[in-house]
């Protein structure tokens, strides 16, 4: 439930990265998410995403909290673009407090993301506890039509202080709109 709200932060915060590369309408699709290297991260998961139809995708997951996740806890995400050669430093973003970023970045999808993962009311904090999602579908269709062309991966870390205590990895990619799938 953590991770898919910070997989909805980091989709949002990807339509915000400019760069030199064409810009003009398409579709968002993400690829595939997976779990970082978790030796020494405090939350542990399990996230899974299911392909729905062309246009929609469902995420199913776990995560056990040990303490409350509120404001002391902060976010860094990584974005690089995939080119020739490997993936290339994109931007890297963050703030000190994760719920400011979720709210300024995905603050409704969020709160659909929370409420099916059984918090009550769906909002920051969040008490500990073990959860679960299931059937959280994620409407690409939402996402805005226009944003740089390419395939991009995104870390986003969980921080509390300068420790990385959370992890998740990314891979989504934004391609143009083809002839025949407007019709």
């Amino acid at each position: 439930m953590l991770k898919t709200c910070m997989l909805l932060g980091v989709a949002c915060v990807l339509l915000q990265v400019a760069a030199d590369d064409d810009f003009g309408p398409g579709v968002w699709k993400v690829q595939f998410i997976e779990k970082c290297d978790q030796h020494h991260h405090k939350f542990i998961f399990d996230i899974k995403q299911k392909k729905i139809n062309r246009t929609h995708d469902g995420f199913y997951g776990d995560l056990k909290l040990d303490e409350t996740f509120d404001d002391t806890f902060g976010i860094r995400v990584d974005i690089c673009k995939h080119v020739d050669g490997g993936c290339k430093q994109y931007q890297v973003l963050s703030d000190d407090c994760f719920i400011n970023f979720v709210n300024k970045y995905a603050e409704e999808n969020a709160k659909v993301a929370l409420t099916f993962a059984g918090v009550y009311p769906p909002e920051f904090p969040i008490q500990s506890n073990d959860y679960e999602i299931k059937d959280y579908v994620f409407d690409y269709s939402e996402l805005p039509s226009d944003s740089w062309y390419g395939y991009f991966c995104a870390k986003a870390f969980v921080l509390k202080g300068s420790e990385e205590v959370g992890c998740v990895e990314v891979h989504v990619e934004f391609m143009k709109i083809e002839e025949d799938e407007d019709e």
